[in-house]
């Protein structure tokens, strides 16, 4: 095709664009906020290309175009049934499914140290992860997996030092060459901190830790990565891309100076170092955030003086938590696309995608198979991850990256000069900060500023078709008596005594004799340290709360919650008018009963009366006439309507509405929690804060 496409059509300036585009008003602003200090304009032009470009190319430094240059992403896939059995027939069909590698998320007795024959331990034995304590246990799970094919990360908050011991452990007993294993311990202190609110010793004690740590590792096991920087919880906490970028390389320079000091070069303190950001559903804003990180990262690697071709760590990328939801989780597969799609087609090393039934119980086999399925329908059937950053070249795309990187550099900033990451978490800046984050994010949900599907607008009621699964803790509910009878162990001195770098070889030599979690914990934990955690805010929150109110009062024995819309005129006058109004009352799991096209106000006031309605909403078409309107209002009052409402019709029209008697307008604008939950107390469902 030689010719362009634009012959045969006169040149539009970007004035006459937007004198058309805003219709001579001079207040429209010409673009949209995304968020907190990132726009987009309406339109893009050469003058908004960036010059000279300072995302270079593919593989090459700063690698905002990324390091895979057309290579597929790593499918990782986490792993989290309680029954080791059953685990290890999960990771296994993954793998043979198309994952590549495998998280496994340590239950909460592992996570927290607990030590076996102990109340705690038991109440904790299999809650939110697997049953791993010793060797034996995660030899169980990794039974039959080629681990010099498949990689092994580990979801260990603060005992990952000790999770490592054990990996690498198997490693050895399996006969795995050094140069051949490939995983990640991802030992995260300050992000446990965040979200737990506490450590085991005090945080400079683990940081310290984190460089010994990365030092072993990369003495020991050349192909291993020790330390992680994973934003989910700042995230679900409130935390824009800007934060979401600033804490994380915040925290990615902590590491940085914690491996440095332990004797580590900065460029082999980074190939340890893993960044893993949470993958959102709005594909470009997530597009750019992830070229953004490596461009950040990438700067300061330079500062530290590393040479171009190594700076650079590993990212990846998981679906977030604040996105998904336990009302009609079957939508979470459209976000979870949405969020794989720009992690993937952003540049990450790797990508998680979080099973779409994980909020209401342990994922199923659909759920599993659907997570894998995704990235490899991305990958190979759309041929995504053949493309080296395909935003590259887009001036939309190309500024937005540069507006996140500055919005995320600036917030690097502050926290540097609060002192950093570790600093800015013992401050209260993070967390006041991402507070306030979230009560922006919440009023937009509540004022459909933002839409999330299925939870504050289209929801869908009554039964979803889902099946939740009950994690079966009943396999390790005697974990606690045997590892009890283990005979006691020692040398755990040599942990403490082991010199710079050498701590990983001595627990890894103590848990091939069969040491456990807690005690190679225990061995180096100092005195505890604790401080307020985030407070996570899932968007749908405040939406379940209502659902699951109205969804408890019909089970209990009471009505279940419905209003009636009064129709006025023909379908096609009110039917915008009554999707509207289903949309909005039944976000809060209220049933709405539309009353079709009847004859008349009398027929809609017998229809209410019979059907025993205590609450409508009138839907009233524009071709409606007041005097009609206010008419229909008296005989639904008369015939026992205690609430009536108004859908936002015409100003003629509200206002006759309320004049006749009318309760309340309802429209797009107000907030949907505040409305609703009046609306089921009047109904008689409490909702309970």
């Amino acid at each position: 095709m030689s010719e362009s496409l634009a012959d045969g059509f006169d040149a539009v300036s970007f004035e006459q664009w937007s004198e058309a585009a805003t219709k001579g008003d001079e207040n429209v602003a010409l673009m949209t906020l995304l968020e907190n200090g990132v726009e987009a304009k309406w339109l893009y032009t050469p003058e908004d290309a960036i010059a000279p470009d300072p995302s270079g190319l593919p593989g090459q430094a700063p690698f905002t175009r990324g390091t895979r240059a057309g290579r597929h992403w790593q499918i990782r896939q986490e792993q989290t049934n309680p029954d080791r059995v059953r685990a290890n027939a999960e990771i296994l069909e993954d793998l043979n499914g198309g994952v590549t590698e495998v998280t496994l998320r340590l239950d909460r007795a592992a996570r927290e140290g607990l030590a076996p024959g102990t109340s705690e331990f038991d109440d904790a034995r299999g809650i939110d992860g697997i049953a791993i304590s010793d060797l034996n246990h995660l030899g169980e799970v990794l039974d039959g997996v080629f681990l010099d094919m498949a990689g092994v990360a580990l979801d260990a908050g603060a005992s990952a030092p000790a999770a490592a011991a054990l990996l690498a452990a198997h490693w050895r007993e399996n006969g795995v060459a050094p140069e051949a294993a490939l995983g990640s311990f991802r030992y995260d202190p300050l992000g446990t901190l965040a979200r737990t609110g506490a450590l085991p010793a005090s945080p400079e004690d683990a940081l310290a830790a984190a460089g010994d740590l990365a030092t072993g590792a990369a003495r020991d096991w050349p192909n291993v990565r020790a330390l992680a920087v994973d934003t989910g919880v700042y995230v679900e906490a409130g935390a824009t891309a800007g934060w979401e970028l600033g804490i994380a390389v915040a925290t990615g320079v902590e590491y940085l100076r914690a491996a440095t000091a332990a004797g580590l070069d900065p460029a082999a303190a980074a190939a340890r170092i893993e960044f893993t950001l949470a993958a959102g559903p709005d594909q470009f804003l997530e597009m750019a955030k992830f070229r953004a990180i490596r461009r950040l990262w990438a700067r300061v690697l330079e500062v530290s003086g590393v040479e171009e071709s190594a700076r650079h760590s590993a990212t990846y990328g998981a679906t977030s938590a604040r996105m998904t939801t336990a009302v009609d989780p079957w939508v979470n597969m459209l976000r979870g696309t949405a969020a794989a799609f720009a992690a993937g087609t952003g540049g990450a090393d790797g990508v998680t995608v979080t099973p779409f039934d994980r909020m209401i119980g342990q994922p199923a086999d659909l759920g599993r198979r659907i997570a894998r399925n995704t990235q490899i329908i991305l990958q190979d059937e759309s041929s995504l991850g053949r493309i080296a950053d395909p935003l590259a070249g887009s001036w939309y795309g190309e500024e937005l990256t540069d507006e996140v990187a500055k919005a995320g550099w600036e917030r690097f900033r502050e926290i540097e000069r609060e002192g950093g990451a570790l600093a800015a978490l013992r401050s209260g800046l993070i967390a006041t900060t991402l507070a306030g984050l979230a009560d922006e994010r919440e009023d937009d949900l509540n004022h459909r500023r933002r839409v999330m599907t299925g939870i504050n607008e289209f929801p869908l009621l009554g039964d979803d078709g889902t099946e939740p699964q009950v994690p079966d803790r009943s396999k390790v509910a005697g974990d606690g008596a045997r590892l009890n009878q283990r005979p006691e162990l020692s040398g755990f001195g040599r942990l403490t005594e082991a010199l710079p770098g050498e701590r990983l070889a001595a627990a890894t030599s103590l848990a091939s004799s069969g040491a456990r979690i807690d005690e190679l914990d225990a061995a180096v934990a100092g005195e505890a340290f604790s401080l307020p955690g985030l407070n996570p805010r899932h968007d749908a929150i405040p939406f379940e709360k209502m659902r699951r109110a109205a969804l408890e009062h019909e089970k209990s024995g009471g009505e279940r919650p419905q209003i009636y819309l009064a129709c006025m005129g023909t379908i096609a006058s009110h039917v915008s008018y009554a999707n509207w109004a289903k949309s909005f009352f039944e976000v809060a799991g209220v049933e709405t009963v539309p009353s079709g096209a009847l004859d008349g106000n009398e027929a809609q006031a017998k229809t209410l009366a019979d059907g025993g309605f205590r609450m409508t909403a009138i839907c009233a078409g524009r071709n409606q006439s007041p005097e009609d309107l206010a008419d229909l209002v008296a005989r639904l009052r008369e015939a026992g309507a205690e609430y009536i409402f108004m859908v936002n019709s015409t100003p003629e029209l509200n206002e006759a509405a309320m004049k006749a008697g009318a309760d309340e307008l309802v429209r797009n604008g107000l907030n949907l929690s505040v409305v609703l939950t009046a609306t089921l107390d009047r109904l008689g469902v409490e909702v309970k804060a």
